[in-house]
C-alpha cells in the first residue's frame, strides 16, 4: 500500500475566506497532496491574548460549511479534542500515531513562516515535520537555517479574516470574500457584528 500524503493547513479561521481555499487547493495541486486538512486550532495561543475568538465549535462548522464543495480539502476537528492550546507538534503526534501510513506536512504563510522559531518546542518541530511556505507574489520566504522545507507560489488574494469581520461588524458586504454557507452561519449566530 502506497503512503498517502497530507498537507495540515492549520490556522483560526475566524472566519474561513476564500484566500485560504485558494491556498489549500494551489498546495494541494502543486505538491501532488492526496489531501488538505484545514486543521482548526482550539485555541490560537498567540491570539487569544490579542482578541476575542469565535468559540472552536463554530469555526469548525464555518470551515466544514466552507468546504461542502471542495474535492481534496477536509476540515480537520483534531485539535478540538484536547482543552487548552493548540501545537503544532502536538497535532503531529497525534496524527502520526492514528496514521502511521501518511506522511504530513505542514503548510504555513511566509509571515508565520519567519517566526517558526517561537512556536512551541520548535526546535524539536524543525527536526519532525516537513513545512510548505506559502509564497506571494514579491514576499519573501526565508526561514531560518534548520528547518525542511518546499516553498508554493499561490496568487495575491488580498482578503483576510481581520478585514472580513470589520465588513461585517461595519454591515457591508462580503459577497464573493467568503463562501455563502460561511456568510449564512456567521449571520444566523450574529458573528462579528458590533453587539455580538
Amino acid at each position: 500500500m502506497s503512503t498517502r500524503r497530507i498537507g495540515l493547513f492549520g490556522g483560526t479561521f475566524d472566519p474561513p475566506h476564500l484566500g485560504h481555499l485558494v491556498v489549500a487547493d494551489q498546495v494541494r495541486w502543486t505538491m501532488g497532496f492526496d489531501e488538505v486538512w484545514l486543521v482548526v486550532a482550539n485555541d490560537p495561543w498567540q491570539k487569544t491574548v490579542v482578541r476575542h475568538i469565535t468559540p472552536a465549535a463554530q469555526r469548525f462548522a464555518m470551515v466544514e460549511a466552507a468546504l461542502v464543495e471542495s474535492e481534496g480539502l477536509v476540515a480537520s476537528a483534531v485539535e478540538l479534542e484536547e482543552a487548552g492550546p493548540s501545537y503544532s507538534i502536538d497535532t503531529l503526534a497525534t496524527l502520526r500515531e492514528r496514521h502511521p501510513d501518511t506522511e504530513w506536512s505542514l503548510i504555513v504563510g511566509h509571515d508565520a513562516a519567519r517566526g517558526l522559531p517561537t512556536w512551541h518546542r520548535a526546535d524539536e518541530l524543525a527536526t519532525v515535520a516537513n513545512f510548505v511556505v506559502v509564497n506571494r507574489p514579491g514576499a519573501d520566504a526565508s526561514l531560518p537555517a534548520g528547518w525542511q522545507f518546499s516553498t508554493v507560489d499561490v496568487p495575491g488574494l488580498d482578503i483576510s479574516s481581520t478585514d472580513l469581520r470589520r465588513r461585517l461588524a461595519d454591515g457591508r458586504s462580503v459577497r464573493y470574500l467568503m463562501p455563502r454557507g460561511v456568510i449564512d452561519l456567521a449571520a444566523s449566530w450574529g458573528l462579528y457584528r458590533p453587539d455580538s
